[in-house]
């Protein structure tokens, strides 16, 4: 199946007012509705790298909906394929505009901004961590490629042969790629489907998020997690003592 434009994409999200965001080198920011309701909107497309540069632009936006748009809900839309793969980008200190980005979010959650993620296409690695994994609540496409390390790197980093990564992958949701295993593990809280009418679902979505973190609940009720709620509630009950 082809997959759909961008523009496309976010016409199915967001109707006519899809034309408030701008798209430069594959990195998008602008304002659009949602269930009647004014959003500001974020993120990468195109299977896109993140850079420093990138990082500034999505945390510019970020602040600039802070200042101007008080408490409008943030929607953060992640097709990137990570980090960019980059020297001189580490050595200008990637990890620290990650960090600013980061940081940005965090503002606009206590100042009363709904944070939401919707992985349209890729969402890997540091791309995904430094934005998307930071909502409050975090959807995706069927056709979404979630996941925070591919086994060739995993290998490369831990040594286990790609062979022996793979097969632990059929039984572990964590070594697997995609919307569904990353559902299991409580990451994502639904996956929506291509026909669903996702206008409507996205503003439902935006409509019934809070911050309560549910992931590792939603983890252990779904199998993909099982020691995660438990142990956390052990560890939150010891440093109340």
């Amino acid at each position: 199946m082809k997959k759909p434009s961008s523009r496309a994409l976010f016409a199915r999200l967001f109707g006519a007012s899809a034309k408030g965001i701008s798209v430069e080198k594959s990195v998008l920011a602008g304002y659009a509705r949602a269930g009647g309701a004014e959003v500001c909107v974020i993120g990468t497309c195109d299977g896109t790298y993140i850079d420093n540069a990138a990082a500034l632009r999505l945390a510019a936006h970020v602040i600039d909906c802070i200042e101007h748009h008080p408490k409008v809900p943030i929607v953060m839309l992640v097709d990137s394929a990570g980090q960019e793969p980059n020297r001189v980008a580490e050595m200008l200190g990637l990890a620290s505009y990650f960090g600013h980005l980061l940081s940005c979010l965090e503002l606009a959650r206590r100042k009363g901004h709904t944070l939401i993620t919707l992985a349209t296409g890729q969402a890997v690695g540091g791309a995904f961590l430094c934005y998307g994994m930071f909502a409050d609540r975090i959807y995706a496409l069927e056709s979404a490629s979630v996941g925070l390390m591919p086994v060739e790197a995993m290998s490369a980093v831990t040594k286990i042969p790609v062979p022996v990564l793979r097969k632990l992958s059929k039984t572990m949701p964590s070594l697997e790629f995609g919307a569904k295993p990353f559902a299991l593990l409580g990451g994502v809280e639904e996956v929506w489907a291509t026909k669903d009418d996702v206008q409507a679902t996205l503003a439902k979505a935006i409509a019934n998020a809070t911050t309560e973190d549910n992931r590792a609940a939603l983890g252990k009720k779904r199998g993909g997690r099982k020691l995660a709620l438990d142990i956390r509630k052990k560890v939150l009950a010891a440093a109340a003592r």
